[in-house]
């Protein structure tokens, strides 16, 4: 190889490095900022990328619940509830709803739901689906794990309209990977579902009993109904 041919392939490599480099750097430094247009009755959203070019227009969403989308955020869309959107305005999946907002990420993890929202999975923060949506039930992570059930219902008592209610089903427990750490053998979980200190009070037939994370009973805590 002569010295020309030599020059131009250290030439090619360099402007590939540079190139391979900047493309990289677009893609790590990609986000989205909440714009709020005041002027109207009421107001609306949009996100624009850090151009300024418009990626969500107004009015797509009737809120917008994240100020500065880096990886994912969370907005309302009329007639479906919460969405998860990432930072090139796609939409990922639907979100469980917890106080008018979106589930409160724990541990970077959130519950999501599939299209007809009667069934419950989980997600991250990274927008990746730790747990396809399978479960009827599904509440937040406590110790690492995070309890579910399937053939629950969710019912709404006449004298106490604004609270929920989950009943029957079978109960268990799920690790941040999504595995079924504790099968779903238990007719239900006391004490608002979750561990605490190493223990989960739960109830099979007609005797409560602690459990710990290993699925294992406590012996010297069971007791009878």
């Amino acid at each position: 190889m002569n010295m020309n041919n030599l020059k131009l392939l250290i030439l090619a490599l360099s402007c590939s490095l540079v190139l391979s480099c900047s493309s990289t750097k677009d893609v790590k430094d990609m986000y989205l900022v909440l714009e709020v247009d005041t002027t109207a009755k009421y107001e609306q959203y949009a996100y624009v990328n850090q151009d300024g070019q418009t990626v969500v227009p107004y009015n797509r969403y009737l809120l917008c619940y994240t100020d500065t989308i880096r990886t994912i955020g969370f907005v309302f869309k009329p007639n479906v509830g919460c969405v998860a959107i990432n930072n090139k305005g796609k939409e990922l999946f639907n979100v469980f709803m917890v106080d008018n907002g979106n589930d409160y990420p724990k541990d970077g993890l959130f519950r999501i739901l599939d299209k007809s929202g009667t069934k419950m999975g989980i997600a991250n923060m990274k927008g990746q689906v730790i747990v396809k949506p399978k479960y009827d039930a599904i509440f937040p992570y406590y110790e690492g794990l995070a309890a579910v059930a399937v053939g629950c219902k969710t019912v709404r008592p006449q004298d106490d309209p604004e609270h929920e209610y989950v009943v029957g089903g079978k109960w268990g427990f799920i690790n941040k990977q999504g595995k079924e750490v504790i099968p779903l053998e238990y007719d239900s979980i006391a004490n608002y579902r979750h561990f605490e200190n190493g223990k989960a009070l739960v109830l099979k037939g007609k005797k409560f009993f602690h459990i710990n994370h290993r699925n294992k009973e406590c012996k010297e805590e069971k007791s009878m109904l």
